[in-house]
């Protein structure tokens, strides 16, 4: 009993610490980022400060970050990054491994938060709008950040995991990418469920590992056709968020991480 309420003790004081550097940290980037950007678009400095800026702050909770890019994975092409939703620290891990500029896809109402506000209207964000064309509205601001050399990032189950296990996917994202003309690129995560739970705000060092998926096209498509590749994003996602299997290799990465069990 003694060792676990000192160990609970021990992880309240690292997290707190890990919170208390990581929002001077990325003070610092935002302040540093806003400023350069008065002189130099922020799509063409991402790369050297809000990128890996932002991205450091994993390496702040002292877990282990490895990135894995398919082979087919074109750090050029811009896309719709779809991406397993986890955790508050979830677009960190995606600043350290998408390899240029890209911005939110997020509620209106996000943009008004102190300081994550700032930033993602730093990133050129597209807010979520309400109404029947809100779709083409978002396909629309979509196109115009891919001809800026901007990709777009999103989550497509909409909200974070409770258990681990990725959910499934809304449509709407797809649809946006396919009226937008974009590849969905798939962007996951394994071992963030371990750093950090929906919920709480408590932090465990781990190791993290993150894949970046071959682009899968989606103009022209079908109804039918883009329910096959929602349905194979997903599968791509899930296999590599709850097992670490990456496509193509015979067996899963090796991991700090437990797998989610099935049926958990």
């Amino acid at each position: 009993m003694v060792f676990k309420i000192l160990k609970k003790a021990a992880q309240v004081v690292y997290s707190a610490a890990v919170w208390t550097v990581s929002f001077a940290w990325m003070g610092a980037v935002a302040v540093t980022w806003a400023a350069v950007s008065t002189v130099v678009p922020s799509r063409k400095t991402h790369n050297y400060i809000g990128g890996p800026g932002m991205g450091a702050v994993l390496k702040i909770t002292l877990s282990k970050v490895e990135i894995i890019y398919d082979p087919d994975f074109d750090p050029e092409r811009r896309g719709v990054f779809m991406m397993n939703h986890v955790n508050l620290l979830d677009a960190h891990a995606a600043c350290a491994s998408i390899p240029h500029a890209f911005c939110g896809l997020m509620n209106a109402w996000q943009f008004k938060i102190p300081m994550y506000g700032w930033i993602m209207k730093l990133a050129d964000g597209i807010p979520v709008p309400d109404g029947k064309n809100r779709y083409r509205a978002i396909a629309e601001a979509a196109r115009d950040r891919a001809k800026k050399g901007i990709s777009i990032l999103a989550f497509p189950e909409a909200h974070r995991t409770l258990d681990g296990k990725v959910a499934e996917f809304k449509r709407g994202v797809f649809w946006m990418a396919r009226i937008a003309g974009l590849p969905v690129i798939p962007l996951a995560t394994h071992g963030m469920y371990d750093l950090m739970q929906k919920g709480s705000y408590l932090l465990t060092p781990t190791k993290i590992t993150i894949y970046v998926g071959a682009p899968i096209e989606t103009k022209g498509l079908s109804d039918a056709e883009l329910a096959e590749v929602m349905e194979r994003a997903h599968k791509i996602i899930a296999d590599f968020a709850e097992r670490g299997i990456v496509p193509g290799r015979a067996a899963p990465i090796p991991s700090d991480a437990t797998p989610i069990a099935s049926g958990a």
